[in-house]
């Protein structure tokens, strides 16, 4: 009760300033709303040719990407619902100016402020796929307040619109957001681009290897669970990393990446082979880096699909993790590889050198029907086609 009234009375006090700032012209200028960035750091490299556009970001506390990297001037960034009050202020000034809003979370805030009919806003979702359930599909959802159920809903309506790279995901999105299909739009995912862009993924190597020098000439295993609801503040590996280390021997390094969600892990042993990066920015470059992927509910399987390479899906909470969370399936074209339930299992699999190369083919086609590498330039068109840019 107590935190629902907190948000409220954040909700209103929003409500009135982006308001204020509707008084103001719209300009020509795009805001991008971060919790994870991947997408938008694509998105805005492309939008940065154009010196007229302004670009302005927007990171909540969890997003990692580096936007100053981005080669224009004609950009700000900010911190957004931190305690720089100052950058949130600003920020909402942006959202309320800006003809382009494109967000890839769901974000609160969306729920008391009207855009003006002139402006795009485009759900980003930071997933290219999706294994565990969101939204209204989540089966907490129904035990919540009806206050919040209405403000889930006036924020899912914000969506004009909804890139997507499969009628998977579409349908997915249509049910856990209460949307009809009239919101997708099938250029594909813009970061996806980078698997089909042989130069991108040997810069994104080298920076890898020089991140974690101890890769080199290495097999290189990555571990990414993602999050457990009641684990966001601090996460306990059930992998038990010290025996998987020692079993596999000299040629293995592990590196550790947690769901941005997740603030900190529990005690990883302290050895050489065993790295932990999650401040590490790109996740798709630790994939271009990894020989083998472990993980168990995460989407990031749908892009690692793309360099054929061997997944493991350790899978050791998933009747509790199906009840509290929900899964949309458990087959081949949610899980396209051995499923592991021990760390005994996770080593065998690892040692084991088949990989089924058909099962992995299945689920790539679908859930990247359309992602093909042109997803960003895809939907640059898309949004932006009445739009000198």
């Amino acid at each position: 009760m107590i935190k629902e009234a907190g948000i409220s009375i954040y909700l209103f006090l929003f409500k009135l300033f982006f308001a204020f700032f509707s008084l103001f012209p719209l300009k020509n200028k795009t805001v991008f709303l971060s919790s994870f960035g991947d997408n938008a750091y694509f998105l805005a490299k492309e939008l940065a040719q154009s010196e007229n556009h302004q670009i302005i970001f927007i990171n909540q506390t969890r997003c990692k990407i580096d936007f100053s990297t981005i080669p224009t001037k004609n950009k700000k960034i900010y911190a957004f619902e931190t305690l720089n009050i100052l950058d949130t202020f600003l920020s909402i000034y942006h959202l309320a100016t800006s003809k382009y809003v494109f967000v890839d979370n769901y974000a609160g805030v969306l729920s008391v402020i009207r855009f003006r009919k002139q402006v795009k806003c485009v759900q980003l979702w930071h997933a290219a796929g999706a294994i565990k359930k969101f939204g209204w599909s989540d089966p907490e959802t129904g035990a919540r307040s009806e206050r919040a159920k209405y403000r889930f809903q006036q924020v899912y309506d914000r969506f004009q619109y909804i890139p997507v790279g499969s009628q998977q995901m579409a349908d997915i999105f249509a049910e856990s957001f209460h949307v009809d299909q009239s919101h997708f739009i099938y250029t594909g995912v813009p970061q996806t681009d980078f698997y089909f862009d042989a130069s991108a993924k040997s810069r994104g190597l080298a920076r890898v290897k020089h991140t974690y020098p101890v890769i080199e000439g290495k097999k290189v295993v990555l571990y990414a669970p993602t999050f457990r609801k009641d684990a966001l503040h601090k996460m306990d590996l059930h992998l038990n990393v010290a025996e998987v280390i020692e079993k596999l021997g000299e040629d293995y390094v592990l590196l550790i990446r947690l769901h941005p969600s997740v603030q900190e892990s529990a005690q990883l042993p302290d050895h050489p082979r065993v790295l932990l990066a999650s401040g590490y920015p790109h996740i798709s470059e630790l994939l271009i880096a990894s020989d083998i992927l472990i993980t168990d509910y995460s989407s990031i399987p749908v892009e690692f699909s793309l360099l054929r390479k061997k997944m493991i899906f350790f899978t050791y909470d998933s009747e509790d993790y199906g009840r509290t969370q929900g899964l949309w399936a458990e087959n081949s074209l949610y899980f396209p590889g051995p499923i592991a339930k021990t760390t005994d299992q996770v080593i065998g699999h690892i040692l084991d050198p088949e990989i089924d190369y058909e099962k992995i083919d299945r689920f790539k086609d679908h859930w990247n029907t359309y992602s093909t590498g042109q997803s960003t330039g895809q939907l640059i068109q898309a949004i932006y086609a009445e739009t000198d840019l």
